[in-house]
């Protein structure tokens, strides 16, 4: 498994706005549903600086990059690019996921 992880540096006011077009838009549901992603996170930093990371779980590296090279990943992004003009947008990176555990599962 691989694990997704962008960063992105806003600031506070705009972490609102921000997961609201994730939530509009269903940005994470239209990635699980055109691709092979197992699931999919956005969530703030609560110490309140503005900090969002996306984060999403992929079976392999090439199911990730069939995201990035989807048409309609960029579908966003205007209203996006809009929402992020002043924020730090960090590089993309994966993570290869050793082992994980969860209370509703067996180990992973």
């Amino acid at each position: 498994m691989i694990r997704s992880v962008l960063t992105l540096r806003s600031t506070p006011e705009k972490v609102e706005p921000i997961f609201e077009m994730y939530r509009t838009e269903q940005i994470l549901r239209e990635s699980l549903a055109l691709t092979r992603a197992v699931a999919s996170e956005i969530s703030a930093a609560v110490d309140g600086s503005g900090e969002i990371i996306v984060t999403a779980l992929w079976p392999d590296e090439a199911a990730y990059q069939e995201w990035i090279d989807h048409p309609n990943r960029g579908r966003t992004a205007p209203a996006l690019t809009a929402l992020l003009a002043d924020a730090e947008i960090g590089v993309g990176r994966l993570y290869r996921v050793d082992h994980g555990v969860s209370k509703n599962s067996e180990p992973r």
